[in-house]
């Protein structure tokens, strides 16, 4: 049985480049279209982000709000209590001071649980505007600065040298004297914190009361105090010079950020 071949017509270079560029096409397009759904992915992670990133800036914004307020107030108070004790020549009220002073610190905590992410990630690559990018950056760098000012150079100061001097100089009745409208606004997580304490008042607060009018301190102590209440404040308006350029330039990161991610 013979068996018959059946004879192929040999392409011509024409049909050749034509499938060539027919399948470059296909790979090309392919690869373009692969491209186009990682960038969109891309936009969207960022836009994401960038919203998330957004949050904790408004949290370190509610923050620098408070904190200025309160450091301005202090500033003030003892601005005014350095010519009252530096200069006025006056015997210090030891019962208004102590309704007066506020120990409390008020620091500030820098939130950037977002920015940590997106930098370890690799995610500020998403970032393709370059003016967000490297305003968020100065923005860290800043906000990183005010924390440490904040919780290092503000603390060490306030714990070793000004609470340390105006310790050594007020008496001990100074800290236990609670004043009659401190006693009616007793809670009962200060009952809590504090067994005993209001109890004890009762007995002892007339003692106390009586020990802050009878003390009196020499020209010395009262030129310390003055010089305690300077120091601390020259510190809080050094911060206050951060705290408040960084809570103007976290707004104006914001309406950035808000400008091209708002939709």
């Amino acid at each position: 049985m013979e068996v018959h071949h059946h004879s192929h017509k040999p392409k011509n270079w024409k049909e050749y480049i034509t499938e060539f560029l027919m399948l470059f096409a296909a790979v090309s397009m392919g690869f373009i279209a692969e491209n186009i759904r990682e960038k969109h992915i891309e936009d969207e992670r960022a836009e994401e982000l960038m919203h998330a990133f957004i949050n904790d800036v408004q949290e370190n914004q509610k923050q620098l709000d408070s904190l200025i307020i309160n450091n301005q107030r202090l500033s003030y108070y003892y601005d005014s209590m350095v010519y009252e004790n530096g200069f006025g020549k006056r015997q210090i009220d030891l019962i208004k001071l102590s309704d007066d002073l506020d120990f409390k610190m008020y620091r500030f905590i820098n939130k950037k649980t977002i920015f940590e992410q997106m930098k370890s990630s690799g995610a500020l690559r998403y970032i393709q505007d370059k003016e967000i990018l490297k305003s968020m950056l100065r923005y860290e760098e800043n906000a990183d600065y005010a924390e440490r000012r904040s919780m290092d150079n503000e603390t060490d100061q306030y714990n070793n040298k000004f609470r340390a001097t105006i310790d050594e100089i007020l008496p001990l009745s100074f800290y236990k004297y609670i004043s009659e409208s401190n006693l009616k606004t007793i809670t009962k997580m200060d009952s809590l914190v504090n067994p005993g304490r209001y109890e004890n008042y009762k007995i002892y607060g007339a003692e106390i009361k009586k020990d802050l009018e009878n003390t009196k301190f020499s020209k010395e102590q009262v030129n310390d105090l003055a010089k305690a209440w300077h120091f601390r404040r020259e510190r809080l308006v050094f911060g206050l010079r951060y705290q408040i350029q960084l809570n103007q330039q976290g707004k104006e990161l914001i309406t950035l950020i808000e400008k091209k991610y708002s939709h």
